[in-house]
């Protein structure tokens, strides 16, 4: 269930939940959200196995932010879930929250964040949990460096991780902390491009700094666009 208008709220999830009992698959953008609509899913979506959702931005106050404990109760109700997305906004979910996901993501192989948590606690309590993790996306995070090279290492099973937006440092090499062979991690700094704006005229957007990192067991690959540094992991 896709809704890029927007006009999903946390009634019609709750209705939704208490009436599609076989449901497997729900992606939804929504303009307002509950704990109560999360915990209601997590009471009754026993085979959900795939849950995106998305916190847009139309709607400026959102009363029952944040969802630590909806996302709590959603996690330990869909015992199925393979792929977790959560795409919020600043508030959304608190370090608490991000704990409660490495707790109860026990089956999870695929996880999304989207401007969740409020310090690197939260990830590194994240990453003390999700032991079937095997690739993760964070985008707009305030985690540093040297949080996100420590969480590499807790998730066991991570083979592939994205993030987009994170605490910069002049030289990045508080990543080389999660070197390893077959390993590979790879930056695209901070860069500014130019888009037309609906006049018509051109406006200078700032796009952050992405880390990638993953295994490969052909090594480091040769092909880099000039748009990317290849950390040098000496393996």
């Amino acid at each position: 269930m896709e809704d890029v208008e927007g006009v999903v709220t946390q009634r019609g999830l709750i209705s939704l939940a208490e009436g599609c009992l076989e449901l497997e698959y729900l992606a939804v953008y929504v303009t307002d959200i509950t704990n109560e609509s999360l915990e209601c899913m997590g009471r009754h979506l026993k085979n959900l196995r795939d849950f995106r959702l998305v916190l847009l931005d139309q709607q400026e106050n959102v009363a029952d932010l944040p969802l630590d404990y909806g996302v709590q109760a959603l996690l330990r109700g869909c015992h199925e879930l393979k792929r977790f997305a959560l795409y919020l906004r600043l508030g959304g979910l608190t370090d608490t929250g991000l704990g409660f996901i490495g707790k109860y993501s026990q089956n999870v192989r695929w996880m999304l964040l989207g401007y969740v948590g409020q310090s690197d606690a939260g990830l590194l309590a994240l990453s003390r949990g999700c032991p079937n993790l095997q690739k993760l996306e964070m985008r707009g995070c305030s985690f540093s460096e040297s949080a996100i090279a420590i969480a590499a290492l807790q998730l066991v099973s991570l083979r592939y991780l994205w993030v987009q937006g994170y605490r910069k440092s002049q030289t990045s090499n508080a990543l080389l902390a999660m070197a390893r062979p077959f390993w590979n991690i790879e930056l695209i700094p901070t860069r500014r491009d130019i888009h037309a704006d609906a006049l018509g005229e051109p406006v200078e957007i700032e796009q952050p700094a992405h880390i990638l990192a993953y295994y490969s067991l052909a090594g480091q690959r040769t092909d880099f666009p000039d748009s990317v540094i290849p950390l040098n992991l000496n393996f």
